[in-house]
């Protein structure tokens, strides 16, 4: 049996091998549980200050992501309890608006 769990977070964080710091950024992931189905990358976390570190690196979730196109959605639970929600597919802002 393979160890999807296992290989979803090595794609993620293989996409960032050649960048040290994006890749140490996303390192809570390794202490997360990392599923995908109907479109929704499940990211189960232990503790909710992993939550929250994966959340403010969720710019760099998205982009791996959504290049292999592997969800539309990722939600970050502690404890099966949904902290957030994010759009992979979110447009992105033209680099001359700002908010």
């Amino acid at each position: 049996m393979m160890n999807w769990f296992g290989q979803l977070t090595r794609l993620i964080l293989d996409y960032y091998r050649e960048d040290f710091v994006q890749w140490q950024q996303l390192q809570p992931l390794r202490n997360c549980r990392v599923s995908r189905r109907w479109g929704v990358l499940r990211i189960e976390c232990r503790d909710r200050l992993t939550a929250e570190n994966l959340l403010s690196a969720s710019p760099l979730l998205r982009e791996p992501i959504a290049q292999l196109r592997l969800a539309h959605q990722i939600n970050i639970l502690v404890r099966g309890g949904l902290i957030a929600s994010v759009p992979v597919d979110a447009p992105k802002l033209p680099s001359w608006k700002t908010l």
